[in-house]
């Protein structure tokens, strides 16, 4: 019986990147009392992220005693120096404020949920509480509508281009030519989880899922054999007693459709949000989904327990051994896996038959509000955020991502290649729907999932209100 070591998971916020200021400048052009440093001084350096060396970003050697604030969500009272990878950041955060002079405090403002609300509301009165702010994707298309974020295409002290910068974002945050949100963080969003010791009871070599993702081999065919062997009524009397998954339906539908090259919601060449749903890949990949559960293979949503939008419970059959697998987000691995004695790994989402392997990013959007009509106090800003979410001396890209993942999982092989291969442009499929305001992924997937409609039906329901959105996002 394969047990798992335990563990104690880290808080991502101890090493992920960003930054903040305070106060909007007024149209006056003056600067904010924390902001008041006029005589720092301007020089132009090469951009060492340019190919041929020849562009330039505007720097400065002191800023003037800037006291810069973000405002997230989840960040702790004290900073976690309990790594040397933390320590090390936070020594050399220390040099460039000394060095450039200016100061970056981090603060939790508020719950995920409120935070598109809170920024709305301060950026319009025009005295946001913080500078820089952390919203979740799904919230952000309705500030950016109401032009809410300074264009960050405007700005001569960064190169969005850099390696460092999330690409993905990048482009979700490109509208009418400008760039209005930004992130250094590239989060692995949902996969599957696997429990080793049950696969090893259906006689499944534990890490021959592993072997399979590495090969290109782990694919739909692959999956469905696997949901064969795990699926069993254990005391014979005519009911599934363990599945073969438990997922949260919109997770599961949303991957199942990735997984064969589709989406809910592309974008065309022009720029334009079109409606995805109606492509035959879109289609083939909701029928096989469907056909999972109605195999018995994918316990539904128990609705007499939770509600639809619950997607806690399948940690909770996960962690118990009541299904062998489940499709989850990421993060969620720190609400089962310290009370978890089986040990589990992680793959991602099999190819279907028209696509690869894949996952759907949910970044998290940088912001910096509109208000602020003092550009050169913004490039300030930016300047001391760029030189904020550098890697510490001495580390790459690759090891700050990875040592915040190694501890929260029982095997590496889950962070140098499921959360590795996550991570790359190749399997990122983008989620255009998050931008579209008024739309859910479950406003397909839970009816479809708890068998009240077939998804022609949903989809044929669905349509006209989805069309009409998705012109509105369009400008139409």
């Amino acid at each position: 019986m394969i047990k798992r070591k335990k563990f104690i998971a880290l808080c991502l916020s101890a090493v992920l990147a960003a930054s903040v200021l305070s106060g909007c400048s007024g149209d006056s052009g003056e600067t904010p009392a924390d902001g008041n440093n006029a005589d720092a001084e301007v020089t132009e350096n090469p951009d060492e992220s340019s190919d041929d060396g020849g562009s330039t970003l505007k720097t400065y050697d002191d800023l003037g005693g800037m006291k810069i604030t973000i405002g997230d969500w989840y960040s702790a009272e004290e900073e976690d120096l309990s790594t040397q990878y933390a320590e090390d950041t936070y020594n050399y955060r220390q040099e460039i404020y000394d060095k450039y002079n200016f100061t970056i405090e981090r603060q939790k403002i508020g719950v995920w949920g409120d935070m598109a609300e809170t920024f709305t509301t301060d950026v319009m009165a025009g005295t946001p509480r913080v500078d820089i702010w952390y919203l979740y994707q799904t919230t952000v298309a309705q500030p950016l509508k109401n032009n809410l974020f300074y264009d960050l295409s405007t700005l001569e002290t960064v190169d969005f281009s850099a390696e460092k910068w999330n690409q993905h974002v990048k482009e979700l945050m490109t509208y009418n030519g400008g760039i209005y949100g930004m992130s250094t963080e590239k989060e692995p969003r949902a996969a599957i989880f696997y429990n080793k010791r049950m696969f090893e009871e259906a006689g499944i070599d534990p890490d021959e899922p592993y072997e399979l993702q590495k090969n290109g081999e782990w694919t739909w065919d692959k999956f469905e054999e696997y949901c064969a062997k795990l699926t069993q009524d254990t005391d014979n009397d005519g009911k599934t007693d363990i599945y073969a998954m438990a997922s949260f339906s919109k997770d599961y539908f949303k991957l199942a459709v990735a997984s064969n090259g589709a989406q809910f919601v592309s974008k065309n060449a022009e720029g334009k949000y079109e409606n995805a749903t109606k492509t035959q890949n879109f289609i083939d990949a909701a029928n096989w989904a469907v056909s999972l559960i109605d195999r018995g293979y994918v316990m539904r949503t128990p609705t007499d327990e939770v509600s639809n939008a619950d997607a806690s419970w399948t940690e909770i059959r996960f962690r118990d051994g009541e299904c062998a697998m489940q499709t989850a987000e990421v993060y969620q691995v720190g609400n089962f896996a310290e009370s978890m004695d089986d040990e589990f790994g992680l793959v991602m989402f099999p190819a279907g038959p028209n696509g690869n392997m894949a996952t759907v990013p949910m970044d998290n959007v940088i912001v910096i509000p509109s208000c602020y009509t003092d550009k050169e106090y913004v490039e300030k800003l930016m300047f001391a955020y760029n030189l904020y979410t550098e890697p510490a001396p001495g580390y790459s890209l690759d090891e700050i991502w990875k040592n915040t993942y190694y501890p929260q999982f029982p095997d590496t092989r889950a962070v140098d290649e499921t959360l590795t291969m996550m991570r790359d442009d190749q399997y990122r499929v983008y989620d255009y729907q998050s931008m579209i305001i008024g739309t859910d992924y479950g406003d397909f997937a839970y009816a479809v999932e708890a068998g009240a409609k077939t998804p022609a039906e949903q989809l044929e329901e669905m349509t006209p209100t989805w069309d009409g959105k998705i012109k509105e996002a369009n400008g139409e």
